[in-house]
Formats: structure tokens, C-alpha cells, sequence
């Protein structure tokens, strides 16, 4: 395991972390029962953080509950009631763009390892981003599992929310060690970052929601998300694949190199398979000023239908 940088130990112990020394307490006592004793200063940034992601989320939801039927009434009168739920689910959405980007984006400007290695420390700011995260990804996951039939409505059919599942499942098991341990840490920046178009998909929705899909503001929320996805998601592949292929794998363990080999290629095929979507969906409503296909615009579809049977 690759020594903790200097830096990072200085971070930790220079700062008190979000939630207070009260809570920095409770982490190393909860590391040291689950590990023994050892100074873990990664997983203690990471553990902090992550709570303290929590807590946010549930802050979040709990505050779009009691102001979003007061501030966006009429616009919300209008929604089934699982729409209603949905639309609390995901004003959290919003927080990655910026709690994650903050962190993550300084960590890919400091980042100065070796360009072919798989080992080198994470820096107090992947640290945070990666708690930042994984404390969403945690609260998402919740959700998806127990509000599955809602959720699978929301993100537009089977194939997207288990997709979900799976990118949240998996960035939950690997990166915690991947952070900690100091093994791909220049992929998990970059992961990281990719939080930042999280902004342009939840405004998406709640433009939908509230009938603005002809709109000035809907039609430039989608065009610049195009750009935005394809820099931070999908320019940065082939850099990302000469590091994945040419890098020591000599340098890491049996089970890191399996891990490291089936795992990273993932958040790259799930980019790709997004954008394509994306581009398909932009193309479309830009051609047809209709995004079809997408279950919320069949579901609208006959609705308008089944009124046009009552007015005749």
C-alpha cells in the first residue's frame, strides 16, 4: 500500500472535519473496531465526507418538501402523485454538480504522478470528492431500491435504471479502497468530475415536468449540455484508454488487477452509451420538435389523446 502524503495527513489534522470533531471521533472509533488499530487518515477524510454527503441529501429532500409546494405551487399541481415524490428525489441531484466538481476538479489540476502507473496517493481533494460522491451514490441507491417502480418511470424505462443500479453498486465496492489504498486514482478523478453534467439532466426533467419543452430555456439547457457532456465524459476516453492499457498492471495485486481490468471500462461504456442517447434524443426533438420514444412523452402522448376523445 503506497504511502499517505504528506499533505493529505496534514489536511486531516489542520482541519476539523464538516461535521465536527464529535463526528471525526466516531469515525475513528468506527474504523478502529472494524480494522483495528492503525492510522487510516484516507478513510477518515473519506468516511467524514460521505456523512457529511448524507446529511446534505437528507437536508435537501427535507427542504424541498416543506418549500417546493409553497415557491413552485402551480407548477406542481399539475404532476401525478408519484411525480410529486420524484420531484423531491431529485432536487438531491443537483448536488454533485457542484459538492463533488468543487473537490474533484482542483484534484485532476494537481494531479502529478507518473502517467503509466496505477499506484499513486490520492490528494485530500480526491479524498473529499470521492466521499462527496459516494455519500450521493448511497442516498441514490436508496432510493432506486426503494422506490423502484417510481424511479424506473422517472429515468425512462428498465434499461436506465438498471444501469443505474450497477454504476452506483459498483462506484460504492471499488472506489472507497481505490481512494484509501492509492490504486487508480487518476481514473477516479476523472469519474469524479463527470458529476458536473448531473446539473443539465436534473433541469431537464423538472423543464419537462412544468411544460417548458418548447421553451428557450429547455432548448439551450440541451444544447449545451451536448458540449459539456462530450469534454468532460467522452474527450477524454482515449486518454483514459492508453493509460488503461499501457500502465503497469505488474505493479498491482491478483484481485486489484481483476478489479481494476473489469471495472474501469465500465464508466467509459456507460458515457458512451449515454451520449449516444443523448445525440439520438437532441437530433430528434431538433427535426421533429418531439423527443419521442421516451416513456414520459408516450405517457403525454395519450393523455392528450384521451382528452381530445372527451372534448369530442
Amino acid at each position: 500500500m503506497p504511502k499517505v502524503s504528506k499533505k493529505v495527513v496534514a489536511a486531516v489534522a489542520s482541519e476539523v472535519g464538516p461535521l465536527g470533531s464529535y463526528v471525526d471521533g466516531l469515525v475513528k472509533q468506527g474504523l478502529t473496531r472494524a480494522l483495528g488499530p492503525g492510522d487510516r487518515v484516507p478513510l477518515e477524510i473519506f468516511f467524514n465526507y460521505a456523512l457529511f454527503s448524507l446529511c446534505i441529501c437528507l437536508g435537501i429532500f427535507t427542504a424541498s418538501r416543506i418549500i417546493s409546494p409553497r415557491l413552485f405551487k402551480g407548477a406542481m399541481s399539475h404532476l401525478k402523485p408519484f411525480e410529486v415524490k420524484i420531484w423531491h428525489t431529485n432536487m438531491v441531484t443537483f448536488l454533485p454538480t457542484f459538492a463533488v466538481t468543487f473537490f474533484a476538479l482542483p484534484a485532476i489540476l494537481k494531479y502529478s504522478a507518473e502517467r503509466y502507473t496505477f499506484i499513486a496517493p490520492a490528494s485530500a481533494e480526491t479524498l473529499k470528492a470521492t466521499g462527496m460522491s459516494l455519500g450521493y451514490m448511497t442516498w441514490d441507491l436508496m432510493v432506486l431500491v426503494f422506490d423502484a417502480k417510481d424511479q424506473m418511470a422517472a429515468y425512462g424505462g428498465v434499461t436506465p435504471y438498471v444501469l443505474f443500479l450497477f454504476h452506483h453498486s459498483f462506484s460504492i465496492a471499488a472506489w472507497p479502497y481505490a481512494v484509501s489504498a492509492g490504486r487508480c486514482v487518476y481514473f477516479v478523478n476523472y469519474f469524479l468530475v463527470s458529476e458536473v453534467t448531473n446539473f443539465n439532466m436534473s433541469l431537464r426533467w423538472y423543464l419537462m415536468k412544468t411544460n417548458r419543452e418548447g421553451g428557450s430555456l429547455y432548448f439551450w439547457n440541451g444544447i449545451l449540455w451536448i458540449p459539456l457532456f462530450f469534454c468532460v465524459r467522452v474527450a477524454v476516453i482515449p486518454n483514459l484508454v492508453d493509460r488503461y492499457l499501457n500502465s503497469d498492471w505488474s505493479a498491482l495485486g491478483t484481485n486489484e488487477t481483476w478489479a481494476a481490468r473489469l471495472l474501469l471500462p465500465v464508466p467509459v461504456m456507460l458515457n458512451l452509451y449515454w451520449f449516444g442517447l443523448i445525440i439520438t434524443t437532441a437530433v430528434r426533438f431538433l427535426v421533429t420538435g418531439s423527443e419521442g420514444g421516451h416513456v414520459e412523452a408516450a405517457e403525454g402522448a395519450r393523455g392528450r389523446a384521451k382528452s381530445r376523445k372527451k372534448a369530442d
